[in-house]
């Protein structure tokens, strides 16, 4: 018998060697130690914030404000021109993901685009985005496939 445990003794520390420095390498701690400890003493912080915005967006708000900001601007599409330069024009857009039909005049905002100019053919948009903005110009379909657009 003692012979047995004489040859055995060497392979268990072999097999239990490793597991021991591994754990003294990384530094690792058991998880069910550390919730029971936090358990132990009842408290939980929780980290608030304040944000003094004055006039700024609060940056904790979110951006989309839902429906009342009106369509995107990347969804809509002219899809008729009402031209009269001495009455005023009109612009018909139509969103492409609702098929919901806009009539604009000239000085309008829809979404986030103000519409400053209507001609025969086009219409000039200026985005505004994130405090950038931009200015688009709209075709009308048969005019892009007459001039070969």
């Amino acid at each position: 018998m003692r012979r047995a445990i004489v040859v055995a003794l060497p392979f268990l520390t072999v097999a239990l060697c490793p597991v021991t420095a591994r754990t003294q390498e990384t530094g690792e701690t058991s998880v069910a130690a550390d919730t029971a400890a936090a358990e132990s003493t009842g408290a939980v912080e929780r980290e608030t914030f304040y944000y003094p915005g004055g006039q700024r967006r609060d940056p904790f708000e979110p951006l989309s404000a839902g429906d009342e900001l009106g369509p995107r601007f990347e969804d809509l599409n002219l899809s008729g021109i009402v031209y009269s330069p001495t009455t005023g024009s009109i612009a018909v857009l139509t969103d492409r993901a609702t098929g919901k039909r806009y009539r604009v005049w000239e000085g309008d905002l829809i979404g986030g685009a103000k519409l400053v100019r209507v001609r025969a053919s086009e219409v000039d948009f200026v985005v505004s985005a994130f405090g950038v903005s931009r200015q688009e110009t709209l075709r009308l379909k048969s005019q892009d496939k007459e001039q070969g657009g």
